[in-house]
Parts: C-alpha cells; structure tokens; sequence
C-alpha cells in the first residue's frame, strides 16, 4: 500500500506545486550594510513581494536581524545567495510557510 500512496502522490505532485509563501529566517549581518539596501535586494527576488527586517542584537561589528520574506513562490536558493553576496551569514529558518498551488497548463 505505500507503493500506490506513494504513486498517487507523484500524479498529485504532477498537476500541483509546494511553493514557499513565507519564510522567517534569522541571519548575522555586517554593521556597514545598510537594513534599506538589503531588504530592496531581497525583494528583487523573483517570488518575493514583502521584504520586512528586524535587528534584534547589535554587536561591534555585526548585527542579529530577523528576514520575513513573503511571496507567492519564494525561492529560498536565490534569497541565500543574495544574503550571501552581502555578507550575511544565515543563522537558520525559524518559520516557514508553504502553500500547494495547481500549476497551469503550458
């Protein structure tokens, strides 16, 4: 039985989509870079709509910020990268949301 469980799941899977809607994730950002400029780069995302940072810890030279991305499909590869082009070090997902979506027809 788990064979056909999990046979209906890839046809379900085939006609529908798990897509990332909201993701909360902690970081450690350099001081110099400025909360505006990172949360304008985040949303450039594709996917990304929402863009909202919160410092939560200050250090000398670093800061501890909580990202909430939200968005019909986030793509969580490319909000590391850009996190990572900027110097952030990501600490780990505190939340995240997905959502099942049909996919439409080519």
């Amino acid at each position: 039985s788990e064979k056909i469980l999990s046979g209906n799941f890839s046809l379900l899977m085939k006609n529908m989509s798990v897509n990332i809607r909201r993701i909360l994730i902690e970081a450690l950002k350099p001081r110099e870079i400025l909360l505006v400029e990172l949360a304008q780069a985040i949303c450039s995302v594709k996917g990304a709509e929402e863009c909202d940072i919160i410092v939560t810890d200050v250090d000398v030279k670093t800061e501890t910020i909580k990202i909430t991305v939200k968005g019909p499909s986030i793509k969580y590869d490319d909000i590391s990268k850009i996190l990572q082009e900027y110097g952030v070090s990501i600490k780990g997902i505190d939340e995240v949301s997905v959502a099942k979506m049909k996919q439409s027809p080519l």
